[in-house]
């Protein structure tokens, strides 16, 4: 399939605090041992971290899981006042018929997380949650399944209850961002990435445009976006060339992160963060930057 590529919009100077992330380095991969409980038992998600910013981003290892019985994918997640919370499927029982669950975990160092517990389950299978935490303090879980991103709610992030209807019924690997104003803006992917907003997180309507485009030949998707604690934006995105599709050999993704100072237009960053399946992106409260990824 061919993807329309359409222009990149100029941002402005608050885009240059990431125009250099990743340059002059090789991407990163999943490393190994990374945490400090040797208790826990190793994920297969790697950790990486920025201090600077994105400038520079060093990797911390492998994130450990105590009592760790699925296999983590597909990460999406969050800073707390205490730590990291990171929800994600299993891999392992995706093409199994059996009961499908997206799972939580807590972190207060980012790294060394406690034991995965199920938060929501249902028969058909899911894939690329985002968890999106509300203004008026509720969670809500936004998930592909059946052929549309579907819903369900939680008022602690700790059990969801699926909601009526579907939200978006077209794309996928949906990632969240609640902006000021309390409307989220959805992004999908489907040839690019593009967005869907809504007053209510219930109720979506397509935006015009591409929010990020494809290059000739290759794809973008697993968009995961962050509003920072600057009131600027990051997107943690990935590309990928579009003849590896079906090859098990060549099917290697390689992390970007594109800026925006509104949440709607964005500029895309060529430097490749790392290489690895899909990712999510978080922010300290210290401003410390950590990116989850598989292998």
């Amino acid at each position: 399939m061919r993807y329309q590529r359409l222009p990149q919009q100029m941002i402005g100077m608050a885009l240059v605090l990431l125009c250099l992330a990743g340059c002059g380095s090789e991407p990163a991969q999943p490393s190994g041992r990374g945490g400090t409980n040797e208790a826990a038992d190793l994920s297969p998600l790697g950790v990486l971290q920025s201090t600077d910013r994105g400038g520079t981003w060093t990797s911390l290892g492998n994130a450990y899981m105590s009592d760790l019985m699925v296999e983590p994918a597909d990460p999406t997640g969050f800073a707390t006042d205490s730590g990291v919370v990171l929800y994600f499927v299993d891999l392992s029982s995706l093409s199994q018929p059996v009961p499908h669950s997206i799972y939580r975990v807590a972190s207060t160092d980012g790294v060394n997380f406690d034991r995965p517990q199920p938060v929501y389950t249902q028969t058909e299978a899911m894939v690329d949650p985002c968890v999106l935490p509300m203004q008026d303090g509720t969670f809500r879980l936004y998930v592909p399944s059946g052929g549309a991103t579907i819903s369900a709610a939680s008022a602690d992030g700790l059990a969801f209850a699926l909601e009526d209807g579907a939200r978006i019924t077209e794309g996928g690997m949906p990632g969240g961002l609640l902006l000021p104003d309390s409307r989220v803006r959805m992004f999908v992917c489907l040839g690019g990435i593009f967005s869907h907003i809504s007053d209510d997180g219930i109720n979506f309507k397509r935006e015009d445009g591409m929010r990020i485009s494809s290059s000739p030949g290759t794809f973008v998707d697993n968009p995961q976006p962050l509003r920072l604690r600057d009131g600027t934006y990051l997107m943690l995105y990935q590309s990928a060339a579009e003849s590896s599709v079906g090859q098990v050999d060549g099917w290697r993704k390689e992390i970007h992160l594109a800026t925006s100072t509104d949440g709607y237009n964005w500029a895309t960053n060529p430097a490749v963060i790392a290489t690895g399946g899909t990712s999510a992106l978080v922010e300290m409260p210290d401003g410390t930057l950590l990116i989850y990824y598989g292998n």
